[in-house]
């Protein structure tokens, strides 16, 4: 067990998730003190200007797009990955689209990390206005550890599926991506057949 999830580990490693992590989710939760520490210096606090700017700089609609859309093209670009190793002449052609598939990902972990901190610093209380920011409904209608338990690993998986499907350092795959595409066909066609189109059914029929 330990060996196999070795092996769906992402090449850059854990280290990585965490040092990103907390970089981004840093940002947002002393944007949410330096925005609440401002409104109050203001002579028109009451409107609480700062801290509804953090409120419009982010939204969970815009986060649920990017992330759908890496998703979707996570799906599309597998299949002509897998044909393209036994071309490496082609290589640069399987590097362009699974960077361009990453770029989705990092910039949805990139504004997940960016909410989680912003949920943090609200639940926490560091901002006197954190009852504006949650009546916003930028996110949720309540705020909570489960909530932002349940945001740490959706996003924590949006790095999982980016950074198995291109490293910045070596252009190459690893992790789910190299698991998948060299497991015996008889798995991988009918695992992959039934979850893209679990995936887009799910898309579709969103309200």
């Amino acid at each position: 067990m330990q060996q196999r999830m070795k092996q769906l580990l992402p090449k850059s490693g854990w280290k990585d998730l965490l040092t990103v992590y907390i970089n981004w989710s840093g940002v947002g939760f002393v944007s949410v003190l330096v925005a609440d520490r401002l409104d109050s210096l203001s002579g028109v606090a009451y409107a609480a200007h700062y801290t509804d700017a953090v409120n419009a700089a982010i939204g969970f609609n815009f986060w649920l797009l990017i992330s759908s859309i890496g998703v979707l093209l996570y799906c599309l670009v597998l299949p002509p990955v897998y044909w393209l190793q036994a071309n490496p002449h082609y290589d640069w052609i399987s590097q362009r689209l699974r960077f361009f598939t990453y770029m989705f990902f990092l910039v949805a972990f990139d504004e997940g990390a960016l909410m989680v901190g912003i949920l943090l610093g609200t639940m926490l209380g560091v901002s006197g206005r954190a009852d504006l920011i949650i009546s916003k409904s930028f996110l949720f209608s309540a705020n909570s550890v489960g909530i932002l338990t349940a945001m740490i690993l959706a996003n924590s998986l949006l790095w999982w599926l980016g950074e198995s499907i291109y490293n910045r350092q070596d252009k190459s795959y690893s992790g789910v991506v190299t698991w998948a595409l060299s497991s015996p066909l008889k798995y991988r066609l009918p695992s992959y057949l039934l979850l893209t189109t679990a995936f887009v059914l799910v898309l579709i029929n969103q309200q």
